[in-house]
């Protein structure tokens, strides 16, 4: 500890000997890890994958079943509900669940002010498969229509002013519904259960309502939908489950890869014989993507935050380059006591010794800067996509990602004089 509190005095002394160079060195590496680091923020949230131990086992079945025939055209996005109950029909899975997003609107009672919010109509099976969590009560036994929604818990501390509101009522619409459970503070970073329309970027539904129950009260999808034949968007209940209104998002869970090839022969034999019976006169084109594919698939990545990404990281090698000049300049002006101090007899290795304190001061001193303009570059990027203001958080991992670089940063920086203070002619130097 003595002999580290020596080469901090040792790099405080040369820093008060050369304090513009220093300084500007500093400034320098500050500004280029500071906006690198408030890109890399956001493309690291968008692109980070929310559920690594099952991304691999979560699939989006996409299987053609259209009323006409289409030459090499992709699969809808979005399905039927009667091509969901087709792929439904499967034991494969070990889970599955169709969803769709819509609005609507809740109240306590008929003499409050309505609440406009995101109402996500699901099945049971979709709690378990997001691991989403829940704080009080049960999730639905199956996938009836009842009157009985889940709630968040924001929502409830909004409505009720607690979070313990399970067996309660509220209105949705004007129509009384219980509520049988609560899900905990919880936000899906990105949210790829719902990609297809660019909305994972959005936040998570604060209502959840059994499926055939929002059908039964013709909600149509917010996000997407599509008719390919005469079927009434207005008779959801009826034509919306029997015609060609595509608006369902469908997942199953498939554990191994036997699971998986066998969902991809049913999923086959069902567009067979689809197309024997002369509903489906496409061509067979079936995909499978699973979820941590599924942002690419959809082709709905940001190209604007990887593009800044991309051009902050060559800013970031230039503040490099010129440090790192700054640095060589700061040493031209301490190379005689670097040569005094080899010529009484110290070591390479205490020159070496020497230099990480000097990385070490020089790493906590940009940091202590940069932070502040990666904060400020973050604010800047929440005013231009305020779509894209979920992602914009820090964690640990992240916080040390940005320690690790900047040590780097500064090793990087102070290497190359470094080695020519241990390695140089010690005569020339001391001439001059």
């Amino acid at each position: 500890m003595e002999q580290f509190l020596y080469y901090l005095k040792v790099s405080v002394v040369s820093i008060r000997r050369a304090p513009l160079p220093y300084l500007l060195t500093v400034l320098i590496l500050s500004l280029g890890l500071g906006m690198f680091f408030a890109n890399a923020t956001f493309y690291y949230q968008l692109n980070r994958d929310p559920l690594p131990h099952k991304s691999t086992q979560l699939f989006f079945p996409q299987i053609n079943l259209i009323p006409y025939d289409c030459q090499g055209c992709k699969p809808l996005p979005v399905l039927s509900y009667s091509n969901v109950q087709k792929l439904a029909a499967s034991s494969i899975p070990t889970k599955q669940a169709a969803m769709y997003s819509t609005d609507s609107y809740v109240r306590l009672d008929s003499s409050l002010p309505a609440l406009p919010v995101k109402l996500r109509a699901t099945q049971r099976d979709f709690f378990s498969m997001f691991e989403v969590p829940l704080l009080h009560g049960a999730i639905w036994p199956d996938n009836s229509a009842r009157d009985e929604v889940v709630i968040g818990e924001l929502l409830a501390e909004k409505l009720f002013g607690h979070s313990d509101v399970v067996g309660k009522t509220l209105l949705i619409d004007d129509r009384i519904f219980t509520i049988n459970a609560v899900v905990a503070r919880w936000q899906m970073l990105p949210r790829l259960y719902d990609a297809n329309n660019g909305t994972h970027v959005s936040e998570t539904e604060q209502l959840f309502m059994p499926l055939e129950t929002a059908y039964d009260m013709n909600y149509m999808s917010a996000t997407m939908s599509r008719t390919l034949d005469d079927t009434d968007y207005r008779q959801l209940s009826t034509q919306g489950r029997t015609g060609a209104l595509h608006q369902l998002q469908f997942w199953v869970q498939l554990d191994s890869g036997t699971q998986q090839q066998a969902y991809r022969d049913y999923m086959l034999q069902l567009a067979q014989s689809e197309k024997a019976a002369g509903r489906h006169p496409s061509p067979v084109n079936n995909q499978l993507p699973a979820m941590r594919d599924i942002v690419q698939y959809f082709a709905v990545d940001s190209g604007d935050i990887k593009a800044y990404a991309l051009v902050t990281l060559l800013f970031l090698l230039v503040c490099l380059f010129n440090a790192s000049h700054l640095s060589l300049n700061r040493y031209l002006s301490n190379q005689y006591e670097f040569s005094l101090r080899r010529a009484l007899g110290a070591s390479r290795w205490q020159l070496q010794q020497q230099m990480w304190v000097d990385v070490l001061l020089l790493t906590a001193i940009t940091l202590s800067f940069a932070l502040p303009i990666a904060l400020a570059g973050i604010s800047l990027m929440n005013y231009l996509w305020p779509n894209h203001a979920l992602f914009s958080q820090w964690d640990l991992s992240l916080l040390l990602t940005l320690a690790l670089l900047a040590l780097s940063c500064s090793y990087v920086v102070t290497l190359y004089p470094t080695i020519r203070a241990s390695f140089g002619g010690l005569n020339q130097q001391l001439k001059e």
